[in-house]
């Protein structure tokens, strides 16, 4: 774990119960994957600026202070990427408030540290999902910030997804419009259409998504971001779009077989594309992949 300026034993990395962290959950994060390419011996990160230009961002939003600059975190990530040679990595930096409830608190102050964690990705042999009891309302800043505090509700809809034992759960928002999954963004796939949740239905605008839309206007597809319906969920190919999962498809939503007779192919290609962009082989690695030195 990286700490406050070095990485440290993971039971050295502690917070007093009355800091800001732990008294009010006040922090955002971010997931960043990192790619080991073994030819250049070296980690290459996945839209590594988008992530931080979004850490930045949701600290402003949650009006914690940033504890150091780009350059920084940067250094940091590679820190810790480079006691994780040879393996994909999972890095997550988190900007915390230490102390101060503002930033115009003469005593504000803030601090951050980075969990390292090998990166590997699988799925469960068939992919269950339930859409949620509950509703999601973007979290107390807004569904645009990746914050602590925002995810206090993932404990509910974690019950949810135990007691139906399911592999994920599916929320609403408050028009009872198909927002987000747990972690994950979602898309419905239809021949060689993609179609998402835009923005507006009060979800995070999610980075993996946005590469996977890029992909799929490169391959020709055509592309929605619009509200959409909980009954769509039943009529096309559901897949999971986040930075741990990568691309993961759904087998069933509410029971439902999440199925359209032309999606098949287009979600396999879909996740093809993805991996190869991961691995330094598509055209967009120019444009997506950063060495981590």
């Amino acid at each position: 774990m990286w700490f406050n300026g070095a990485c440290v034993p993971w039971e050295d990395a502690r917070v007093h119960v009355w800091d800001e962290l732990a008294l009010r959950g006040a922090n955002v994060f971010e997931g960043i994957t990192a790619f080991w390419n073994a030819a250049e011996r070296r980690h290459e990160v996945l839209a590594g600026d988008a992530h931080l230009d979004r850490l930045y961002q949701s600290a402003l939003a949650a009006d914690i202070p940033a504890p150091m600059e780009r350059a920084g975190v940067f250094a940091a990530l590679a820190e810790v990427a480079a006691h994780m040679g040879g393996m994909d990595i999972y890095l997550r930096p988190t900007f915390y408030a230490k102390r101060g409830r503002s930033t115009l608190a003469l005593d504000s102050e803030g601090a951050m540290y980075i969990g390292g964690f090998p990166y590997r990705p699988s799925a469960p042999p068939a992919v269950r999902a339930i859409v949620s009891s509950h509703r999601r309302f973007g979290g107390p800043i807004g569904a645009h910030a990746k914050s602590g505090g925002s995810y206090l509700d993932f404990r509910v809809f974690e019950r949810e997804r135990l007691q139906h034992g399911v592999d994920h759960v599916f929320f609403l928002n408050d028009h009872g419009h198909v927002a987000e999954a747990d972690g994950a963004a979602i898309l419905l796939i239809r021949d060689k259409q993609v179609i998402t949740p835009s923005v507006a239905s009060g979800v995070l605008d999610s980075i993996t998504k946005r590469i996977v839309l890029d992909i799929a206007r490169g391959l020709g597809y055509r592309v929605e971001e619009r509200p959409v319906r909980r009954d769509e969920l039943y009529q096309a190919k559901v897949v999971l779009a986040g930075t741990l999962l990568g691309l993961r498809n759904v087998d069933t939503v509410d029971g439902h077989a999440t199925v359209d007779a032309g999606a098949e192919d287009t979600a396999a290609t879909l996740a093809a594309e993805y991996g190869r962009l991961c691995r330094g082989e598509s055209s967009l690695a120019s444009a997506y992949l950063t060495p981590l030195t």
